[in-house]
């Protein structure tokens, strides 16, 4: 049944003119009005009860949180490593490198 009545609005939209810059406007309006209503009718959001799961799902979300918050703020010097000589020895060589124009 829509779908019949928006062709044959289609169809009338056409033949008179109707698109007008006021029609336009108009239309634009009434899906504005129309919209801002459904929402008041519909609500702000749907409501959830908080169920067991939902507050451990909160509770661990607050502990990632908390780590992250945690590992940010502390860093530790994990002291003078091989691995850690070899890479300090490679960014010296690279900027060496850099510095006289090999790069």
């Amino acid at each position: 049944m829509q779908k019949k009545y928006k062709d044959e609005a289609e169809k009338l939209k056409g033949s008179y003119g109707f698109d007008t810059p006021e029609m336009d406007r108009v239309k634009n309006n009434q899906r504005n009005i129309s919209s801002v209503k459904y929402k008041e009718r519909v609500g702000s959001g749907t409501v959830v009860m908080e169920t067991v799961n939902m507050e451990r799902v909160c509770r661990n979300q607050e502990n990632i949180s908390l780590v992250k918050h945690k590992t940010q703020l502390q860093a530790t010097s994990v002291g003078v490593t091989p691995e850690l000589e070899r890479v300090r020895q490679s960014q010296e060589n690279i900027s060496s490198a850099s510095h006289i124009g090999c790069i």
